[in-house]
Parts: C-alpha cells; sequence; structure tokens
C-alpha cells in the first residue's frame, strides 16, 4: 500500500501537470491573438516587409457584408455566393452617383477590365443608400456597367456594419474589396479624382489583385 505521503507528492505533481494543460490550452489562443496583432502593426508600419504590400488599407476586423439582408433595387434578395463565389469591387453611393462617386464606379470597372483573364473572378456592385437609383443613373448603367449588381441598404446597415472599424463608409473617392467569401476586407481612397491619380490607383489596384488572385 502506499505511503499517504507519496500519495500527497503524486496528487500535487498532478495538479501541477493539470494547471499547466489548462494554461497552454487558454494561453495558446491569446498569444496567436497577441502575435497576429503584433504582426499586423509591423507589416502596416512596414517595419516587417513580408514580401506582399497592398496598396490599399486594410479594414480591421474585416466585415462580414454578405450576412447583411441584401437586396436588388427591385426588392429581389441578392445572395453573394450566387451564381458563384466571387470577389468584388463595392462603392456605395446616393441614387444619383454622380462626381466622386461615378469616377470610383469608373476606376473600379476598368480596374476589373485590367485583370484580363482574371476579371471573370471580381464583379461590380453598387449600393445605394437611398432605395433606388436616379433615370439618369439607370441609362448610365445600361449603357456602360451593363452586369453590375445594384443593391439597395439602408444607411443606418451600413454605419452598424462599419462600427467596428474606424473606416467611414459614406467618404468620398472611395471603394471596396470583398473577398469571395463575402468578406468587405479593404478599401481605397484618393485625395482627389484627377486623371493622373485615378490612372495611378488603377495600376496599384490591378497589383493587389493579382496577388489575391493567384
Amino acid at each position: 500500500m502506499p505511503d499517504s505521503k507519496d500519495q500527497s507528492d503524486n496528487d500535487q505533481l498532478q495538479t501541477r501537470k493539470n494547471r499547466k494543460v489548462i494554461l497552454a490550452i487558454f494561453g495558446i489562443p491569446v498569444a496567436i491573438m497577441l502575435f497576429s496583432s503584433l504582426l499586423y502593426f509591423l507589416v502596416e508600419t512596414r517595419t516587417v516587409d513580408l514580401g506582399t504590400v497592398n496598396n490599399g488599407v486594410l479594414v480591421v476586423p474585416p466585415l462580414q457584408l454578405a450576412e447583411l439582408p441584401l437586396a436588388t433595387i427591385d426588392g429581389q434578395t441578392f445572395d453573394y455566393s450566387k451564381p458563384e463565389p466571387k470577389w468584388a469591387f463595392v462603392v456605395i453611393g446616393d441614387s444619383a452617383c454622380v462626381d466622386s462617386c461615378e469616377r470610383m464606379l469608373y476606376i473600379a470597372r476598368q480596374s476589373i477590365i485590367a485583370l484580363a483573364k482574371r476579371m471573370n473572378r471580381v464583379r461590380l456592385l453598387y449600393i445605394t443608400t437611398d432605395g433606388a437609383v436616379s433615370s439618369e443613373f439607370q441609362q448610365r448603367i445600361d449603357r456602360e456597367y451593363i452586369g453590375m449588381d445594384v443593391l439597395a441598404l439602408n444607411r443606418d446597415v451600413i454605419e452598424d456594419l462599419f462600427s467596428a472599424s474606424d473606416v467611414n463608409p459614406f467618404a468620398d473617392n472611395t471603394f471596396y474589396v470583398v473577398d469571395q467569401h463575402g468578406w468587405l476586407m479593404m478599401h481605397y481612397q484618393v485625395q482627389d479624382t484627377e486623371q493622373n491619380t485615378l490612372n495611378d490607383l488603377g495600376k496599384a489596384v490591378v497589383r493587389d489583385m493579382k496577388r489575391l488572385l493567384k
């Protein structure tokens, strides 16, 4: 029969082992989160170069656009995953989409075209906060943006989606990148919409997307 002191020592040893296991179970996820946050900061500040530099700005945390109550302007439910999962360039605006909005829609479309053989893996989405589009804009869509999906979302729904980030969803000269799973994960913004600026933006977008679509 084992000595009571030996049994007590064994119990204490087992208790310490159990504590280490529990600490490891809970500590590993925390360590991973801390490391990921540190790595993101170092990459964003260019302290560390991972060999892939995004010209766009990452949205942190990424936002799940596909889970919103998406619908077309005629009230039809919009399933982001159909007919097949694709990346998307998203422009948010009002019913008219003029000036800055129009320029962002233009450069987003041109960037998709510039992807050449990869262009079928990216689609263009326009989200109107007015529930509809003007007749003039609809004519422009029919003429210049054939195949573009036009969705309607209330401003408060969009604001709620972006509340987890520090990104202003209604900022001028901005459009967004959504991955094939519906995560809004990056945005592009320029100071002006002069042609040279837009040309540079388009080249930067294409460079990023060619890496993302590998």
